[in-house]
């Protein structure tokens, strides 16, 4: 410290701090009164927030309704026995091959390709059209709307847009459909689950529902379905597949070309025998569907 050389009046001399020198550490004392009138004078958020978030939380706990889970193991069906050289010479059965690869169908796709369709079939409008056709599933699904004493839709009450509907009006994210295959297409989609068990080659189906024996008799007939739709799809696609190698072995001349065709129709027809044995035709069920007894 530096006593200054001009004294003040009265004979007092005054000291001066260094600039490098440290404050004193009462310059850092927090006054708590301070800081208590501040809490209090914002304590009216607080409350309100905490009553905000208790209000939230008690009206989830009352909607809230715990779901039962079906659910059913399956992996994917090994590739159907295709088109085979039938004893053929090399050069046919290579020729037959090709003939395979440019037709295509059930007996040239894979596992994992027939499963990969499966988990897009429904999904689709086909299902969702036949499972409303012969189960009624809009009816089930969409039980709110349906009259069961007119046996018909009921119909739309027309009120005011609230501001979450305007807005999304405005921004094109309006989700509401009307009741139809669209619509129950995407109820179905969302309701179907594929999870895969672990690292293995298997697959959980999994559907949820309040209702257990909804849940499960819902994962039956859709899973159900959705085999017998791409058994038929298939079974179409391989009438015309056999009508176009019938016509084209009446007009081969050539002995090679009959050989190979002959041999892509005995394929054929071992992918028919394995269609019609009433087996799982996209993935074999390696546990049976049941519903959980656990929500």
């Amino acid at each position: 410290m530096n006593i200054s050389e001009n004294p003040q009046p009265g004979g007092v001399e005054t000291v001066s701090k260094m600039p490098n020198e440290m404050p004193d550490a009462a310059d850092y004392v927090l006054d708590l009164r301070t800081v208590l009138k501040s809490v209090l004078k914002w304590s009216w958020l607080i409350v309100v927030l905490g009553l905000v978030g208790l209000v939230y939380g008690l009206n989830k706990t009352t909607q809230f309704n715990p779901s039962y889970t079906a659910k059913m193991i399956i992996s994917p069906q090994a590739p159907a026995p295709g088109f085979g050289s039938g004893g053929t010479s090399n050069s046919a059965a290579g020729l037959t091959s090709r003939i395979a690869a440019v037709l295509g169908g059930p007996g040239a796709s894979s596992g994992g390709e027939m499963f990969e369709r499966l988990k897009l079939v429904v999904k689709s409008q086909q299902l969702a059209r036949r499972l409303d056709e012969r189960h009624g599933f809009s009816r089930e699904i969409f039980a709110s709307s349906w009259d069961s004493e007119k046996g018909d839709w009921k119909p739309k009450v027309k009120m005011e847009p609230s501001w979450r509907q305007r807005l999304d009006t405005f921004l094109h994210q309006t989700q509401n459909l009307s009741i139809g295959t669209e619509a129950l297409a995407r109820a179905v989609g969302g309701m179907v689950q594929f999870v895969k068990v672990g690292e293995t080659q298997f697959w959980e189906v999994q559907i949820k529902h309040s209702d257990p024996e909804i849940a499960l008799r819902w994962l039956i007939i859709i899973f159900a379905e959705a085999d017998k739709l791409l058994r038929d799809q298939d079974r179409a696609k391989m009438r015309q597949q056999v009508q176009f190698l019938q016509e084209r072995v009446k007009t081969a001349e050539l002995a090679g070309l009959r050989v190979a065709l002959y041999g892509a129709l005995i394929g054929q027809e071992k992918s028919r025998h394995m269609m019609e044995s009433g087996l799982p035709y996209a993935a074999n069920i390696v546990e049976p569907a049941y519903a959980s007894a656990l929500k």
